[in-house]
């Protein structure tokens, strides 16, 4: 067991199954669940928490979105600890970061040229791919807390996020605009050169018009919450996550105005709590959006 930031880093549990983001011959876990093929008309790509917990994340999404599996194609990628690692057979041709940098889209420890980002892209190429998905018409990338994190800074950068709904839940901080927003990933200072050469106003304005839900647990206001980034830059963006999140979107509304197409969503009686916050009805429309009402016009 590690420590980091005062917080003990746990082993976290292998996904079962790999899925190869590029052609280094390296592969991160990964849990797929539900259509294939022509079967599958949306994809939802969900990211865990800090604690690497693909496994529950995946039943937390199965939970949630179980009854849309017959056409809804899921899919938990995991960015696994060295620690993680030991013991596992097949552990020299697992990639792995060190802990927490994924979140920001970091590179991994192992392979080379591989980071959080180009793992998210690869999945987005993945169901994105006619051959193998003829009739998705639709991919969601998901996150809660650090997941959350990853979802949000990639929508920031990634050149693909157009054809991506994002759906945001509870991160701890968030990417903020402007010459006084602080460093990378709490700004746009010292960024990664993934994403291309845009310039911040560039990014700024793209971010501004992509698909962004924000969900917020109403109850996730723990100033002292043991898991919660209490640094300077992260503190300057308020309190607890509940305050960061209105002061974000609030942030964006001021700079954007009417360009701004994000959403934010509070969830009523609901805390830090992944399981809790995604069961809420706001939160499967959010996630599911105009696949669940195609659907459910079918069925009428």
């Amino acid at each position: 067991m590690e420590e980091r930031l005062g917080i003990a880093v746990k082993r976290a549990m292998l996904a079962p199954e790999r899925f190869a983001p590029g052609a280094s011959g390296f592969s991160v876990p990964a849990v797929f669940r539900g259509a294939e093929g022509a079967a599958a008309r949306q994809a939802l790509i969900v990211l865990h928490g800090a604690r690497r917990d693909c496994i529950e994340y995946a039943d937390i999404a199965t939970d949630a979105f179980g009854d849309r599996l017959g056409t809804l194609a899921l899919a938990v990628p995991q960015f696994p600890i060295a620690a993680d690692l030991a013991g596992v057979e097949d552990a020299a041709r697992l990639a792995r970061w060190p802990d927490r940098i994924w979140i920001e889209g970091g590179a991994a420890v192992a392979p080379a040229g591989l980071d959080a980002f180009s793992v998210l892209d690869a999945l987005i190429g993945h169901f994105s791919d006619r051959t193998a998905y003829p009739l998705v018409s639709e991919i969601v990338i998901a996150g809660h807390s650090a997941g959350g994190q990853l979802a949000h800074r990639h929508a920031v950068l990634s050149p693909l996020g157009d054809a991506v709904r994002y759906v945001v839940a509870n991160p701890a901080s968030y990417v903020w605009f402007g010459p006084a927003a602080g460093p990378w990933k709490y700004g746009l200072a010292g960024r990664p050169a993934y994403g291309g050469p845009l310039d911040d106003a560039a990014i700024e304005a793209r971010y501004a018009r992509r698909d962004v839900v924000y969900l917020l647990g109403r109850r996730d206001c723990d100033p002292e919450h043991r898991m919660l980034d209490r640094t300077p830059p992260a503190l300057a963006q308020g309190p607890h996550r509940l305050a960061r999140g209105r002061n974000y979107i609030a942030h964006l509304a001021a700079r954007q105005g009417a360009a701004l197409r994000h959403r934010l969503i509070e969830i009523e009686g609901v805390g830090h709590d992944p399981g809790a916050l995604f069961a809420a009805a706001a939160a499967r429309d959010a996630v599911l959006g105009a696949a669940r009402n195609n659907q459910e016009e079918e069925t009428r």
